[in-house]
């Protein structure tokens, strides 16, 4: 393993993190195809459950480059792609490299196995971010190194795993809390708009995939926000709305699942996003597995002091949505 291979692992984890959560049940994965002389050829991100994996994505436009065989551009289901290119590869990948940010898929879910089809293909290097940890897809690495294939693990393991923390917590507790929060450079985030575009985009995209939505009365009284994904953009539904859920004492409202208390979080499943202030994260703090903060670059009031005891989290990633910084934190 060599630096460069590191930051080509880099690379992809930094790219599958800007469709985090998204994927949901499935990990957030980042992909990179390269030539001969380490020239970037094609990235793939896995950003969506049931869709091509982000191998298979990074392979097909890279065929795409090296062949500008067309016909491959009409292709979206995984079953087509790996059949097309088992079929029509004529070994053009025998020179190449492939990082990716986790151990390739070795089983048939709603996908076939990624392995089977870069063990096919003949690439000439593969280096992974981290291996697989679900006994169901692991033993990639393992295929492709019986297969003769050059296949290293990245000495920067840890940067894959971060990314793999919302999945992993899913997994193991059948729930998987984010909380977000949009905050301006004051830290102010009351009274009036606040994202960019971008960060609206991402916010919808994950209300078209989360199985709930939470706010807090304080924020249906004053704001009385709409609550879905119509500003969501393909692949993900802009039509598709997530369950309501209310925190509040005293509110009754018919369009919310209402929560008296704090704990009874608990009884969800799934994937489960909460959009508040300050005061709710501080009342939910022990249920948050992770904390999105969407960051705008101007100020509307300096004087703004709320403090809170809830921001003990540790920074994993920072990553551009447009003009605005989007914080992820565990």
């Amino acid at each position: 393993m060599n630096s460069s291979d590191d930051l080509l692992i880099k690379h992809c984890c930094d790219i599958a993190w800007e469709a985090q959560t998204l994927a949901l049940p499935n990990p957030s994965v980042g992909a990179i195809i390269t030539r001969e002389n380490g020239e970037i050829l094609s990235r793939g991100v896995h950003s969506l459950a049931g869709s091509p994996h982000a191998e298979v994505i990074a392979i097909k436009q890279a065929y795409f480059t090296l062949t500008q065989d067309s016909k491959i551009l009409n292709l979206e289901s995984s079953l087509e792609l790996h059949n097309f290119l088992l079929h029509n590869h004529n070994g053009i990948f025998k020179n190449h490299s492939l990082y990716v940010s986790l151990e390739p898929c070795n089983h048939y879910g709603k996908t076939p196995p990624c392995a089977n089809l870069i063990k096919e293909l003949g690439f000439a290097k593969v280096v992974i971010g981290t291996k697989d940890s679900h006994s169901l897809a692991s033993g990639g690495m393992q295929t492709l190194q019986e297969a003769g294939i050059h296949t290293s693990l990245s000495q920067i393991q840890n940067e894959a795993q971060k990314l793999l923390l919302p999945f992993e917590i899913l997994r193991e507790k059948g729930r998987f809390v984010l909380f977000k929060i949009a905050m301006r450079l004051d830290g102010s985030y009351v009274n009036g708009q606040i994202s960019a575009e971008s960060s609206r985009i991402f916010t919808h995209n994950q209300r078209s995939v989360c199985d709930y939505l939470c706010i807090s009365g304080a924020t249906l009284r004053s704001d009385n926000p709409t609550l879905n994904a119509r500003y969501a953009l393909p692949p993900y539904d802009k039509h598709k709305q997530p369950k309501l859920c209310l925190f509040s004492k005293h509110e009754n409202n018919p369009r919310f699942h209402t929560f008296r208390n704090a704990e009874e979080i608990e009884s969800l499943k799934g994937f489960v996003v909460i959009e508040g202030g300050l005061n709710l994260l501080g009342a939910l703090r022990k249920y948050i597995d992770m904390l999105l903060v969407h960051k705008a670059f101007f100020c509307v009031d300096l004087n703004f002091t709320q403090k809170s005891n809830a921001m003990d989290f540790e920074l994993y990633h920072t990553m551009n949505l447009g003009k605005d910084l989007a914080l992820w934190l565990h």
